[in-house]
Order: structure tokens, then sequence, then C-alpha cells
């Protein structure tokens, strides 16, 4: 699996002059003020011995002691740091293609194939025989996947911990059912992987016992912010029953979470990202969530690994079982799991109620939404010379200009996992010329072949930005980098304020993720998305196959309407960019 590592370059450090891209970045969302204002800053920040220059020096010279990349341990804190909830803030969702499933298998037997599946891939991880991935044979790092498995974050003051558990012959997964928790052991005496039947019983054993929700709401506090879960998490470890049961989740290979079924495809988009607080446990990296209506769902933890790795885990366990010849799953009478036990006092019951309270407050203040564009998908847009990529962030744009008149920063995820324990940089796909195809686009007055030149240099603009950040020429993870260094450094360097930089109007414009956007390609994969990264913003997830787009989209409630405009609009870009480029 990690063969090819030390083949990977190390991630670069851009020169400081690289961030004069910045002005090029912030010139299609500021006005002329703003952006005088931040380019006087940016000079200030790099002039020779400017706060840049120092903090720049500094960070070629713990580079240079370091074993990992620059960027590792300051990505790590930045992760670990975050106060608020994980749910929809942190953690994201995947919900799985289940129309190959639904006439072969049930809840258990569907559970039982996707956990046997799973397993296998967790052993082939620990051992080390996942295959190595590439792309257009460039081998990408492979680091990621030793902190998927059997790991979990967990809550502490100031900062949180992520703990991988080490392999043992012994493991298993926890189960949960009408808000109770079992284990379900996953391996015989040998430490080889039981059969589907007998993981088909247990669940199904599981599913008949029907035990009813003994409201302790344990999991309740992984919907707390950090600090709040870890007052709880500590409140309910000192008694040694809970922490053993608290140990059983924390090494558990994964979650399998057995769900009652939604309504419509919105409410399982709902029900996977946030839930109502119960029958979840959002602080372990991987809960697969199946109902009684054969919907697939996952929901990751962000830390120890970014989406692209989890879904190709997830694709690979999901072909197999496209794959496999229909097999005959025999239920047999079994022994039900072991039920964790708790001992929770009257208070800790109290505030995980207040707890559960809080997070079903904060479930109706999230609005989700789809959009399943069936008209065409990557094979179209290939055949008219565009990257699928471009062609869905240049219809963005042009659905944000049209429903608010204006542009605003749209973050886009780049995977770097072809630089050793490389994680992503950040591109922002409003550019110059995307807006004035926008605008052209809107006024309703330009001949077809101005807008199809436009596009072109659209495309080519975005295209061009992409390549800069996977070269490691991207500006957002360098400025990050700088910034904290100087909450570690600045007095030491002699830098007293914060640089004027971070505090001007281009920079924390640009940093506003008003979409956060990021996107895959799994023929496995039906929606995937997260939530809204700032209150006025929208999160936007997608999936681009051969023959469809889909979208996944979430903002705060009151951003209801301009939710649904924004994907009306979207998919009326679509068909717009086509008849331009046809």
């Amino acid at each position: 699996m990690l063969r090819n590592q030390e083949t990977l370059n190390q991630l670069p450090i851009p020169s400081l002059n690289n961030l004069l891209e910045f002005l090029n970045w912030i010139k299609p969302i500021v006005d002329d003020k703003q952006f005088q204002e931040s380019k006087q800053a940016l000079d200030e920040f790099l002039a020779i011995n400017g706060d840049g220059y120092k903090l720049h020096n500094k960070l070629l010279e713990i580079s240079e002691k370091q074993e990992c990349n620059w960027l590792e341990p300051l990505w790590n804190d930045m992760y670990l740091q975050y106060r608020q909830q994980l749910v929809c803030n942190m953690n994201y969702y995947s919900i799985l293609e289940n129309t190959k499933f639904k006439p072969l298998y049930t809840m258990s037997t569907l559970g039982a194939k996707l956990t046997y599946e799973l397993i296998s891939k967790y052993i082939e991880v620990s051992s080390q025989r996942l295959s190595p991935e590439f792309i257009k044979n460039q081998p990408l790092c492979m680091e990621q996947y030793n902190h998927i498995f059997k790991s979990v974050r967990l809550p502490l003051l100031n900062k949180d911990i992520y703990i991988t558990y080490q392999f043992a012959k012994s493991h298993h997964i926890v189960v949960l059912h009408n808000n109770n928790i079992f284990k379900l052991e996953t391996s015989d005496l040998d430490g080889n992987i039981i059969s589907v039947e007998i993981i088909a019983s247990k669940i199904q054993k599981i599913i008949d016992e029907n035990i009813q929700d003994r409201a302790n709401n344990i999991a309740s506090l992984t919907t707390s912010n950090r600090d709040d879960a870890s007052k709880l998490y500590e409140a309910i470890k000192t008694d040694t029953i809970n922490k053993n049961s608290l140990d059983i989740i924390n090494t558990a290979i994964f979650v399998l979470c057995i769900d009652h079924p939604t309504s419509n495809t919105k409410e399982l988009q709902k029900s996977i990202l946030i839930s109502n607080g119960k029958n979840r446990y959002f602080d372990k990296s991987c809960q697969l969530i199946i109902s009684e209506n054969l919907d697939i769902g996952f929901n990751n933890e962000h830390t120890g690994a970014d989406a692209t790795t989890w879904f190709n885990i997830i694709n690979q366990s999901f072909n197999k079982i496209v794959q496999d010849k229909k097999e005959t799953i025999r239920i047999s009478d079994t022994s039900l799991p072991e039920e964790l036990k708790w001992n929770i006092s009257d208070d800790i019951k109290s505030r995980l109620a207040n707890q559960l309270n809080e997070h079903q407050k904060f479930n109706q203040n999230i609005y989700v939404d789809n959009l399943q564009f069936s008209n065409f998908g990557k094979n179209l847009i290939k055949e008219l010379m565009m990257s699928p990529d471009a062609f869905f962030h240049i219809a963005l744009q042009i659905a944000q200009y049209k429903t608010f008149g204006i542009f605003k920063s749209t973050y886009e995820s780049v995977s770097m996992r072809h630089f050793q324990n490389g994680r992503t940089e950040c591109s922002r796909a409003v550019n110059e010329d995307v807006s004035l195809l926008a605008i052209e686009i809107c006024s309703n007055n330009s001949s077809k072949s101005k807008l199809k030149d436009l596009l072109i240099n659209a495309q080519s603009s975005h295209v061009k930005r992409i390549n800069n950040c996977q070269k490691g020429l991207g500006i957002e993870r360098h400025f990050f980098a700088l910034y904290k260094l100087y909450e570690k450094y600045g007095e030491e360097l002699g830098i007293i304020k914060t640089p004027n930089i971070y505090n001007s109007p281009g920079y924390k414009i640009l940093t506003h993720d008003f979409i956060s956007s990021s996107g895959i390609a799994f023929d496995s994969i039906k929606l995937f998305g997260f939530g809204p990264v700032v209150e006025d913003g929208y999160g936007i997830g997608y999936v681009i196959n051969n023959e469809k787009i889909t979208v996944s989209i979430s903002s705060k409630t009151k951003n209801k309407d301009k939710a649904i405009q924004l994907l009306n609009n979207l998919n009326e870009a679509f068909l717009t960019l086509v008849s331009i480029a046809t």
C-alpha cells in the first residue's frame, strides 16, 4: 500500500511573492476602494523585512527541522482546535445508489454484506495490502488510509485528540438501533472475519428484539460543541461501567446505524447529515447508516482523512457487492449481541437530554435540498472539449450571479494527495473571466460567438488556477500557515499586532466561504454534501458521473428560498452552457 510513498514529492513552500496572486483572486469580489486598501496591506506584508517576510523565513526554518510537510501539523491543529459541533460543520455525508440492491436484500443481509466488505478493507489497510492509487500514472499518497478505520475523535477542552487504535486480531463494530448501542464481534477466535450469514443473523436479532429507546441519549454528547462535549464525556467516563462502554465504541472499526425509513430524498439527506440527535455517534470516523427501506448512507468525521479517501473504500466495497453473484443468506437463530451498559446519574441524564433538545433546534435551523440533473453528464461535457469541473463551477457562478446579483467567494477543495501526506488546497472559483461570462449571459444581449469566446476564457482561467494549486502554488494554505506562525512566534519575531493583510477587506471577503463546494465522481454515490460554512452561506457537494450530475445544497433555514433559487438557476445554467458550447 505504501510502496510509492518515498517517490512522492514533499509539498513545496511557495515563494513569498506568489502571494501577489491574491490581488487577482479578490478582484471580482471587491469594489475599487476595498481593492486598494487590500493591495496596500499586501504590499506592507510582502515588503523586505515586513511581517510576511519574517513569517515566511520562520516557516522555511521550521520546515527544515520537521519530518512531515510544513502544513501537516498546522492543518491537524486547525481541525482539532475547532470548538463548534462536528455535526454538519465538520462531518460530511454521502448517500449510495441503492436501486440494484433493493430487490436482492433485506436490511440485515445488506447491512451484513456492507459490513463484511468494509471489514475486509480494514484488514487490507491494516496489513498494508490495499492497492496503491494513481491518477494518470501519478501515484497518490496512501497515508490517510492508516487513519480511517478503528478511529475516533475524542473531545477535550480547547483541543481534541484523534486516535487510531492499533490493529488487533479480535475486532468488532458497534450497532445503533432505537438509540441503543450494541457490540457486534466481527472476528472468530482465530481472528478471521465471521461469515456474512452470522453477521446478518446478529443484525436481524437486534432488529427482532426491538428494544425500545432506553433514553440514555449517550450519543447526543457528540452533537455538542466540543468543550461542552468534553465536560460531558469526562463526567460519563468517571464510572467504570461507562468507561468500558465508551472504550468499546472508541475501538470499534466503525458504527452501523439501523434506521427507520424516511419518506423522501430531502428527509434522507437531513437524516444522514444531521439526524435528530439519536441513533448516531458523530465522533467516530465512519458511520454506515441503513434504513428499513434499504437507503444507504455514510457520515464521516473529517480529521483523519478527506472525502475521496473514504469514498474510494466505499466505492470498492459497493462494487464488490454488485459484482458478487446473488447468494442466499440464511438467517439463523442466534444470541443477541452485547448491549452496552450505562450507569448514568440524573444530573448527566438531564444534561444529555438538554443537549438532545439543543441539537433538535439546530436541526430545524438547517435546510437541505438536491438537484438530480439527468440531461447529460461527464461524457457530453468532455465531447464539448470542456473540463467537467470547470463546466460545473462556471455554471455555479452564473447561477450565483443570477440569484444574488453579485459575486461572492466560492471555496473549491483541491486534492493534494500527489504530495507526501498532502491533504487539500483551496481554489476560488470566481475569477475575472467567469464573472465577465456570467454578466454577459444574464444581460441577454450578447451574440453566441461572443459568449463562446468568453466561455473558452473562463474555462482556461479556472483550469489554470486549479493547476497552480495542484502544483503547490495556491495562496490560502500559505496565508493560513503564516497566520498560525504569527500566533505562535509573533512576539519573538517583533510582530506586535495582527498583520494588516488579515484584517483587510479583500482577505476577509475572500475567506468568507459564502459558497463552500467540493466535488467527486463515483458511480456508487448518489449524493454527497455537508453543511453551510458561514451563517449566510451555502454548502454544495456535487457528483459528476457519465450521464448525470447530482448536487446537494445546505443552508440555514432562513436562506431556504435563495437555496432553492440557486439550484433552479444552476439547472438552467447547465443547459445554457451546452447551448453556447455546441
